[in-house]
């Protein structure tokens, strides 16, 4: 890192470089987090290090063990629980409401994500398609006109995306969450508001059953 950059920039870019790792699971549920190691990866003293790992600590996506080291934070069925059931009733709303308009000139980013999600899916680009169904929910979100609905679903998204990322340790869950997408999407085109809110609903419950999947792995917690 660069040697002009001041101590507090250093360590809000060490904090942010470790919380992308953790959230996209490059950093699992369980992995120690060596204070001397991430220093010199990232070309910096422990100072900033330390700094960063309080702060994730702060945020919940760390454990401190005395004499020992810190440690990724396993995580929450209960919060992923919790989360899901949120999200159920939010977001089949959000599509019932832009299924009942169809697709305008608001939509017109969510269509082209929609395009290039099944191009991604053609093409078998797992990364890609990972990226794209994160943003296809997104756009979901802004295409509303509810203030209200689209704070509320933006704050739960944001605090699904560990839990998201997790569901693609199983390749398989790409091309089963593209194809409820995909019917989704073709229930908002035709205006067929009922029928998309109850597809929407049963992808949630979907989502849910592939993240419940993984509970056998020992970074997870009641």
């Amino acid at each position: 890192m660069d040697p002009k950059i001041n101590k507090k920039s250093l360590s809000n870019l060490v904090y942010r470089d470790l919380k992308d790792k953790i959230l996209k699971n490059d950093l699992f549920p369980g992995d120690k987090l060596i204070e001397m190691e991430i220093a010199a990866e990232l070309g910096v003293s422990r100072t900033p290090v330390r700094e960063a790992l309080k702060k994730l600590e702060e945020d919940g996506l760390v454990n401190n063990y005395p004499r020992k080291s810190y440690v990724v934070s396993k995580i929450s069925m209960k919060e992923a629980q919790n989360l899901y059931v949120v999200r159920k009733s939010l977001e089949p709303l959000a599509v019932e409401i832009l299924a009942e308009k169809g697709l305008n000139k608001k939509t017109k980013f969510f269509e082209e994500v929609n395009e290039k999600l099944q191009n991604a899916m053609n093409g078998e680009e797992e990364s890609v398609m990972e990226q794209l169904i994160i943003q296809w929910n997104v756009e979901l979100v802004n295409s509303l006109d509810n203030e209200i609905l689209r704070e509320l679903m933006t704050t739960v998204n944001n605090r699904l995306y560990r839990f998201s990322n997790f569901i693609f340790r199983d390749k398989g869950n790409y091309k089963k969450h593209y194809n409820n997408l995909s019917k989704i999407f073709e229930l908002i085109k035709e205006k067929k508001s009922k029928e998309a809110r109850l597809a929407s609903e049963n992808t949630i419950e979907e989502i849910y059953s592939m993240f419940e999947q993984q509970v056998d792995y020992k970074m997870f917690k009641n």
